[in-house]
């Protein structure tokens, strides 16, 4: 018996300069050879990983897997760089729905670009194993990828035009998956905020049969589809149609999903179903977009984000793993129900004291009625400019000026930024200077001056979906911040 992992098919882009594990199932030695390469070893309850030794780009390859009497050939292989896309539904959403998409799919090609997408799996059985074997990586050409994920395409385009070798771009994500749902159940374990969300959902489920939850879980699934099937067409007449105008013609997506042992958004679930079946596949990073499920509760969101950041880099091996956090945008959502500032305010916090981590700006890329912007290529396009200078030292990373010190006058207070603002004439919303209407303007160096004897306390971009007004000269959006007065 010999089984490679799924994730390894033709065409695949294995990562350059680190160690490239293979792994899968077999009931004897296994030998492994690429390139002129090899390595043997003996599997241990069944399952085998054998690490071939680092390479520099290149390809096309042939990778054998020899178990046995039987032999697994992959041909078209590329080595590259690999980069993990990880989170809910704006890192799904998919290129066919992409402002720019139908054009991108129409005609984009790069066979040295290629995406792997990882199934959606509640439960590893033999049924979710045949699915599994009929995935596989798929080189970018015309027509062929307008079901990958927006994000990743923009990125994926980005980063090969930058670094000019075979790029990789493997797609791990759910819409709708809070961050508990992407780490094992040990990991939830090890700290309060992950036990408190693991014991919440055994709760909840002990009181649901399996069979009421199946039952459930199949009338809401019929629900979903005849939904998708309505939506899909109205994007058909009308392609570019917002999510919340598609609703307002179709109905409001169903939502929430029965709860179950079973259910597919579990705690612990999707990591056990989904990022199981791919680690320790070799990659240099992971670009990582979510938080919209989780800001409901934000408490403690930074421990989760900390936390997953520190399993998957052990997951996959690789402890330089660069993490790419996408700050989340603006959305006009209920403030008494969700609490979108603080999960910024986590992200950012996290990616400031994680080494290796990178945060990118997208304050200015969300929609105030739609959840779900439909225009991904600036999304897409930064995460990759901040992998770049995070991972490769390459270029700007799409810096987006923070506050870097306050000065105290007589009359007010000084600001200056990482970056200089960019000149302004009109108003100053969302910036507060002890909870009122700040009296602003910036200074021709490109400082923040606010006018007010004692102020103590200023705030910028504190709501869910802030007015902007702070920008660099290049056009970013400045991070949102607090300060107060010691």
């Amino acid at each position: 018996m010999l089984n490679v992992a799924a994730v390894f098919s033709d065409h695949m882009v294995l990562q350059r300069e680190l160690p490239i594990p293979v792994f899968g199932e077999a009931d004897g030695p296994v030998r492994i050879s690429l390139a002129g390469r090899e390595a043997q070893a003996l599997p241990e309850n069944g399952r085998f990983c054998v690490a071939l030794p680092a390479m520099d780009a290149g390809g096309p390859y042939e990778l054998r897997v020899v178990s046995g009497g039987e032999e697994r050939v992959f041909s078209d292989v590329m080595i590259g760089e690999v980069w993990l896309c990880g989170g809910q539904s704006n890192m799904e959403f998919r290129l066919n729905d992409d402002a720019d998409g139908l054009d991108e799919v129409a005609t984009g090609e790069d066979a040295l670009l290629r995406f792997y997408t990882v199934n959606e799996e509640p439960r590893v059985d033999e049924a979710m194993l045949a699915r599994e074997r009929q995935t596989a990586w798929k080189p970018l050409a015309p027509g062929t990828c307008g079901d990958v994920s927006a994000v990743a395409y923009y990125a994926g385009r980005r980063l090969r035009a930058a670094l000019n070798v075979p790029v990789g771009m493997l797609i791990c994500c759910i819409g709708g998956s809070e961050i508990a749902c992407w780490m094992s159940r040990e990991a939830l374990t090890s700290f309060a905020e992950g036990e408190v969300r693991l014991r919440a959902f055994e709760e909840a489920s002990a009181q649901v049969s399996d069979e009421a939850f199946e039952r459930a879980d199949a009338e809401y699934t019929a629900r979903v589809d005849a939904w998708c099937r309505a939506a899909d067409a109205v994007k058909a007449n009308h392609h570019g149609i917002r999510g919340c105008d598609i609703a307002r013609q179709v109905g409001d997506f169903p939502w929430p999903p029965p709860t179950g042992r079973w259910m597919l958004r579990r705690p612990g679930g999707p990591w056990e179903t989904m990022v199981c079946r791919i680690a320790p596949y070799a990659a240099r990073g992971l670009l990582w977009y979510q938080g919209e499920t989780d800001a409901g509760t934000p408490e403690g969101y930074a421990a989760r984000l900390s936390r997953l950041v520190a399993e998957w880099r052990a997951a996959f091996r690789n402890d330089a793993l660069c993490a790419v956090v996408a700050q989340l945008p603006g959305y006009g959502s209920d403030p008494a129900a969700e609490n979108w500032p603080a999960i910024r305010r986590d992200q950012q916090l996290v990616c400031d004291s994680t080494p290796g981590c990178a945060l990118v700006c997208l304050l200015d890329c969300g929609e105030s009625d739609d959840i779900h912007p439909w225009a991904k290529r600036t999304p897409g396009t930064r995460m990759a400019d901040a992998a770049l200078k995070a991972a490769y030292g390459a270029g700007d990373g799409a810096q987006a000026p923070r506050l870097e010190s306050v000065a105290r006058l007589a009359d007010g207070l000084v600001l200056r930024f990482t970056r200089p603002l960019a000149p302004r004439e009109e108003g100053f919303e969302s910036l507060l200077a002890d909870g009122a209407a700040a009296r602003a303007r910036i200074e021709a160096d490109g400082a923040l001056r606010i006018d007010g004897a004692g102020l103590r306390a200023v705030a910028y971009a504190q709501q869910n979906d802030p007015k902007l007004c702070l920008f660099g000269n290049d056009g970013m959006p400045a991070l949102p911040f607090e300060w107060r007065a010691e």
